[in-house]
């Protein structure tokens, strides 16, 4: 291939030769390579078992205890309808701020 060029100043060549570009040797590996696997583990029942299991014993050790006669207070005021539960205090506690 050969181009070209246009100048103004003489002292330039007028032409300039273009070796062709060859194309890339594949490169073999040499040597030993670590090898990364990844895959995905199973999921079981028991896995999801044992995550509850310790979900519930967690929140069961934050929460502590009620006294029988706050259960039965809220319980009652649940069935005729006048409890009102505090969104943001919800919100909160599921969050571990308080």
């Amino acid at each position: 291939m050969n181009i070209t060029f246009q100048t103004l100043n003489s002292s330039y060549r007028s032409s300039v030769s273009v070796q062709p570009r060859r194309a890339p040797q594949p490169k073999k590996a040499k040597g030993d390579y670590d090898t990364v696997n990844i895959s995905k583990a199973p999921v079981t029942a028991d896995d999801d078992e044992t995550f509850a299991r310790v979900l519930a014993r967690k929140t069961a050790a934050q929460i502590g205890s009620a006294s029988l006669e706050r259960v039965q207070e809220v319980g009652s005021r649940v069935a005729d309808g006048t409890y009102v539960p505090d969104a943001q205090r919800i919100a909160g506690r599921l969050l571990g701020l308080g």
